[in-house]
């Protein structure tokens, strides 16, 4: 069998760079392996060539090379950290963008005013990182790497291919499965002070599902923390392809690889505030803004047939449409936007292409 070659090179930036074959690929886990499938359709489905894109977790703090040519994918830099090479390459695609985000409105409740605090020591820590990055190097470039810097969506955190059932066929009414504990091994001073608001979410959420009736089925698996939760990959993506209604509350991030799995898997899908990027345009959840609420929602829904049926085939469109047929070719059009005389700021405008007109709604 000929073996393929890829038009572009791809490595792994961690601790040293290692090169990724895109068409017999490892499995890497942490939310490198959607990418990587990713990289498979830009080969397959565009004609970018001659790139060369380093795959890292946390924004490395220097790369083998630099130039036009060169892409940096950061996929889970929390410190949403900025170096002075950024200049230097052809453009950064981050999930979770280049900084820190709170969606809760004014903070009347505790859960709302921990974001906050939150929010705003993640803040401090990005603008005081920034600050010493610009000093270190002299060269004030942040506008001009905000403009080539293209906010991308998490994807999976591991191989994941569920089988999903027709939604009325699907066993398990609603479900939850992950952490609702902060591993000991991170604990440090500023979580004595304040409960961070992954945790005071997850807490509110599990206590609201004691309040839906007995005559629903409900799977909730709690762990102490995401490590834990990993371990139970396997299970975890045979529930979701059994569950007709998945819960998906934040996580350190308002974003969450529990959005776009349970999406993938066809669930109706409830979630937490989410930012106001282009691919989460028309995406199918059902936004809730107090977990009170929860168990109504739910009881609702399950008595709704007809809207399982509609939320499900939305959640399946969105993920078809906007992570599994058009990523590879927004990102590609990101990357070459000179081909349609389109800039970068002009084409970080312009919304995905959805067919599914999927609308959301907001609840509380």
């Amino acid at each position: 069998m000929k073996r393929l070659i890829a038009r572009n090179k791809y490595y792994l930036q961690d601790e040293f760079p290692e090169a990724i074959d895109v068409f017999s690929p490892k499995i890497y886990q942490w939310g490198k392996d959607f990418y990587v499938s990713v990289f498979k359709q830009l080969e397959e489905n565009t004609s970018l060539s001659g790139y060369t894109f380093y795959l890292a977790s946390h924004v490395p703090e220097s790369l083998p090379e630099y130039g036009e040519k060169v892409i940096l994918v950061v996929l889970q830099d929390e410190s949403y950290g900025y170096r002075d090479y950024f200049n230097d390459i052809g453009c950064i695609l981050r999930c979770l963008g280049t900084q820190p985000a709170y969606l809760d409105g004014f903070p009347f409740s505790r859960l709302h005013f921990a974001g906050l605090i939150h929010y705003c020591y993640k803040q401090c820590g990005r603008i005081s990182s920034n600050v010493k990055e610009v000093r270190k190097y002299r060269r004030f470039g942040l506008s001009e790497v905000q403009r080539k810097t293209l906010h991308i969506p998490l994807g999976f955190f591991s191989y994941f291919e569920p089988k999903p059932k027709p939604i009325m066929e699907r066993s398990i009414d609603y479900a939850f499965l992950g952490s609702i504990g902060f591993g000991e091994r991170f604990r440090n001073w500023k979580h004595y002070l304040m409960t961070p608001p992954k945790i005071l979410s997850r807490n509110q959420m599990v206590a609201a599902f004691q309040k839906v009736s007995d005559k629903f089925k409900g799977k909730v698996y709690t762990t102490g923390d995401f490590f834990e939760s990993i371990e139970h990959q396997a299970s975890y993506e045979e529930v979701l392809a059994d569950t007709k209604i998945s819960v998906c509350p934040r996580g350190t991030s308002y974003e969450t690889f529990r959005f776009f799995e349970s999406c993938k898997a066809g669930c109706v899908v409830i979630s937490e505030a989410l930012p106001d990027v282009w691919f989460y345009k028309n995406h199918p959840a059902i936004i809730l803004k107090d977990w009170s609420k929860l168990s109504s929602l739910i009881e609702n829904l399950l008595n709704d047939e007809e809207m399982l049926k509609a939320k499900s085939a939305e959640s399946l469109m969105y993920w078809n449409t906007i992570c599994e047929q058009n990523l590879a070719v927004r990102i590609a059009r990101f990357i070459e936007p000179i081909e349609n005389g389109v800039t970068f700021s002009q084409l970080s405008q312009i919304d995905p292409e959805n067919p599914s007109q999927a609308s959301h709604r907001s609840i509380g």
